[in-house]
C-alpha cells in the first residue's frame, strides 16, 4: 500500500507500507478521497516547525474525509459506501477526558501522549495521504458527511474548520454582538473570520501578511490590515484570535487588543518560551487560552453549520489537485490545497 511520507529533509515521497486490517470489532478501514494539509503540515513542508521527530521520515497527513471500505462487526452507524469526516486525532469517546470534551486526552489512546494521524509523533496510527487507514473507535470517531455537504467542503473539518469553530463560536454564544479580531497566516484565520461572521459577530477584523488571504476575507465582510497597518490602540475586540502561525507580534497584539473581560484563543504553537503582556492582561481581567484543538467534540456542529450553508470553505481552497500527485505539487501549492480521488460513487461527491 502506497502512503506519503515526509522524509524528514524537507521532501515528500511514496513510500510502500503494510496494508491495514481491522484488528478489534469497532475498528473501520478508510480510502481517503479529500485530504488537505493543515497549516501545521505546511510549515513542517517549509521546513520551519522544530516538532519532536520532524528530522526522521514519517507518514503525513491528518486532515480528511474519506470512504468506508470495511467494519469491524461491532460498528452500527456507518457502512462501506459511506462519506465520513475523520478527526486527527484518536478517541475512544467513552472515557471521562472524552465526555468531558477532551477526547484528545483520551485516556484509552494519549495516556502516555498525543495519538494522532499524520503527525511524527502520534503513536503509529499512519497518514491520510494513504490509500487505505484503520480508524480504532470507529463508532465514536467517524461522522457521516450530510447529505448536501461535499467532501471537498468538508475536509478540514476534522482539524482547522473545528479549530477555528472552537476559538470563537462559545465566545459569541456569550456575547452575539461582539467584535472579533483575527490574526491569521493560513487557513485557520479565514476559516476563523467566516465563521464569525456567519455566527453574527459584529465586527470582524482580519489581520494578515498576505495579500490574497486579505482580500478573501474582505469577500467574507471583514475589515482587513496588513501586521505593519494594524494599531492594538485604535479599537477593543471582545474575542481575539491568535491564528498567526507562530508570531510573537501577533500573539501581543491580539492580548492588547482585547476588551476589559475578553478573551483571547490561540492555536499557534511556539517551541520556546515567550514573554507575554502580562501586566495587561491582568489589569483587564482577560482570559487567555492557548491550546490544541480536541477537534472530535466540535465536528458534530461544525458538519452542521457546513450543512446550513452559510460558510464559503469553498473560497479559502487554493487548489484542487490529483491525490498522486501530492508528492509533487503540494510544496509549491498555496496555503490551502485540496487533494482528491474519486469515491466507489463517483468524483461528483467532490
Amino acid at each position: 500500500m502506497r502512503a506519503l511520507y515526509y522524509d524528514g529533509a524537507g521532501g515528500l515521497e511514496w513510500r510502500d507500507d503494510p496494508e491495514p486490517v481491522i484488528r478489534s470489532r469497532t475498528d473501520a478501514l478508510i480510502r481517503p478521497i479529500a485530504v488537505s494539509p493543515c497549516d501545521l503540515d505546511q510549515r513542517v513542508i517549509r521546513g520551519s516547525v522544530p516538532l519532536p521527530g520532524v528530522d526522521a521520515p514519517f507518514a503525513i497527513g491528518h486532515e480528511g474525509v474519506g470512504e468506508v471500505i470495511d467494519v469491524g462487526d461491532a460498528l452500527t452507524g456507518i457502512a462501506p459506501g459511506d462519506l465520513v469526516a475523520i478527526p486527527y486525532h484518536v478517541s475512544c469517546g467513552n472515557c471521562d477526558r472524552c465526555h468531558a470534551g477532551l477526547p484528545l486526552y483520551c485516556r484509552a489512546t494519549a495516556a502516555h501522549g498525543v495519538a494522532a494521524y499524520g503527525i511524527p509523533f502520534g503513536g503509529g496510527y499512519g497518514g491520510l495521504f494513504s490509500e487505505l487507514v484503520r480508524i480504532p473507535f470507529a463508532n465514536y470517531a467517524l461522522l457521516p458527511l450530510p447529505p448536501n455537504v461535499s467532501a471537498l467542503h468538508a475536509v478540514s473539518a476534522g482539524d482547522n474548520l473545528a479549530d477555528a469553530w472552537r476559538s470563537v463560536v462559545p465566545h459569541l454564544r456569550r456575547d452575539p454582538s461582539a467584535d472579533v479580531l483575527v490574526m491569521g497566516s493560513g487557513a485557520i484565520g479565514l476559516y476563523s473570520a467566516d465563521i464569525a461572521r456567519a455566527c453574527g459577530a459584529r465586527l470582524v477584523h482580519y489581520v494578515d501578511p498576505d495579500e490574497g488571504r486579505r482580500r478573501t476575507a474582505a469577500e467574507f465582510g471583514a475589515r482587513t490590515s496588513a501586521p505593519e497597518e494594524f494599531d492594538p490602540n485604535d479599537h477593543e475586540y471582545q474575542i481575539a484570535l491568535n491564528h498567526s502561525g507562530g508570531s510573537r507580534r501577533a500573539l501581543r497584539n491580539a492580548i492588547l487588543a482585547t476588551a476589559p473581560g475578553g478573551y483571547v484563543e490561540s492555536s499557534s504553537f511556539y517551541f520556546a518560551d515567550i514573554e507575554l503582556p502580562v501586566p495587561a492582561m491582568h489589569m483587564k481581567g482577560i482570559h487567555f487560552c492557548s491550546a490544541l484543538s480536541n477537534a472530535r467534540a466540535h465536528m458534530p456542529e461544525v458538519l452542521n453549520l457546513l450543512s446550513s450553508g452559510r460558510l464559503h470553505p469553498d473560497r479559502i481552497i487554493t487548489d484542487v489537485i490529483a491525490f498522486d500527485s501530492a508528492d509533487e505539487a503540494m510544496p509549491t501549492a498555496g496555503f490551502k490545497p485540496v487533494f482528491v480521488r474519486s469515491s466507489s460513487t463517483g468524483i461528483e461527491d467532490m
